[in-house]
């Protein structure tokens, strides 16, 4: 997963030595699909709009929106204190929807787009399920009344940049883009996101958000839109 991460920061770093020169050509479209692995389904739907660069054109800058949806079986979410203690909640399934504002940059080579995207502030909603609250007795916390007992959750609504902030709903992928036709085109890519809940009561040390990070290999069918 870190290299992931790194190959998403290094496109998007970029971006920062270029955006500077002048701007030209605007380009947007639409990417549709479904990303799959482990029993986890995770569908999305883009709209994206790029810039290229006069003195660049093949290097892009760009904005969208991203609406994302998450369904999994079982599955544990952990505090970021996990590391410190055994805290766990333990769903038999889960299932979240949310929407993002992404930031992201790619490289136009013939017919192929080549880059990566990441969310930076978005929503999320779902379901309420209730957690097993899986934790020892040898060291008991305020959380001690919900021990092995189910705890009702809700998908974390609000969430900043999921790529480097811990406990946030939020998506960020690496891709391959290729033109079939002028009006047509296949994207693959690996996701790489976050599913956050949060508990309406305090556990141990504090603690209500509980997440996980999943990757998934993802296709989707694109579609170019004019000005």
């Amino acid at each position: 997963m870190m290299r992931i991460q790194i190959a998403v920061l290094f496109v998007l770093f970029s971006t920062a030595t270029t955006f500077s020169q002048s701007l030209s050509r605007v380009t947007s479209g639409i990417d549709v699909g479904l990303g799959y692995q482990d029993k986890t389904w995770v569908p999305s739907a883009v709209y994206h709009q790029e810039l290229s660069l006069t003195n660049f054109p093949y290097f892009r800058v760009g904005w969208g929106v991203r609406a994302w949806g998450y369904y999994a079986g079982r599955t544990n979410l952990v505090p970021k204190s996990s590391a410190f203690s055994d805290d766990t909640l333990k769903y038999g399934r889960l299932s979240a929807n949310g929407a993002s504002f992404l930031f992201g940059a790619n490289f136009r080579l013939w017919k192929f787009d080549i880059g990566a995207n990441t969310d930076i502030v978005g929503f999320a909603f779902g379901v309420k399920r209730h957690g097993l609250y899986d934790k020892s007795k040898l060291f008991e916390g305020e959380g001690a009344p919900y021990y092995n007992s189910y705890v009702p959750s809700n998908p974390s609504a609000f969430n900043v940049l999921p790529l480097v902030i811990d406990k946030q709903n939020g998506q960020s992928e690496v891709y391959i883009r290729y033109w079939i036709t002028d009006r047509i085109g296949l994207k693959l890519a690996y996701v790489h996101g976050r599913i956050t809940y949060s508990t309406s009561e305090k556990l141990d040390n504090g603690q209500r958000r509980f997440s996980k990070t999943y990757g998934v290999p993802s296709a989707s069918i694109s579609f170019p839109l004019y000005n």
